[in-house]
C-alpha cells in the first residue's frame, strides 16, 4: 500500500508526508514517515490533520480505513487513481 498525507499551510502551499505500513510481533502499523525518523499515524492525528483541511491520498482507500479504524465512507481518504484520472482529463 502506498499513502501520503497532504496538509496544506497558511500560505498555500501543500506539504506531503509518505504513510508507510510497518510490521512488528505485534501486528502492523502506519507511520508517518519524517525526514529524520518515523513516528506513528493514528486515528487521532487523521482527524487532527484533516481539521486544518489535509487529506491522504492512497492506492489502497479502504485498508487505508480498514489499518486506522475508520468508516467505509471517512472523509479524508483519497484514491490515488481518481487523482490521476483526474489530473488526465484536465492535461487533455
Amino acid at each position: 500500500m502506498k499513502s501520503r498525507i497532504v496538509i496544506p499551510t497558511a500560505s498555500g502551499e501543500r506539504i506531503s508526508y509518505d504513510i508507510a505500513t510497518h510490521h512488528g510481533h505485534t501486528g502492523s502499523q502506519l507511520r508517518i514517515v519524517l525526514a529524520t525518523n518515523e513516528e506513528p499515524f493514528e486515528r487521532w492525528l487523521f482527524y487532527l490533520l484533516r481539521e486544518v483541511g489535509a487529506h491522504v491520498v492512497t492506492d489502497a482507500p479502504d485498508e487505508f480505513r480498514r489499518k486506522l479504524g475508520l468508516g467505509e465512507s471517512e472523509a479524508g481518504v483519497v484514491d490515488e487513481h481518481a487523482v490521476d484520472a483526474l489530473i488526465d482529463s484536465t492535461t487533455t
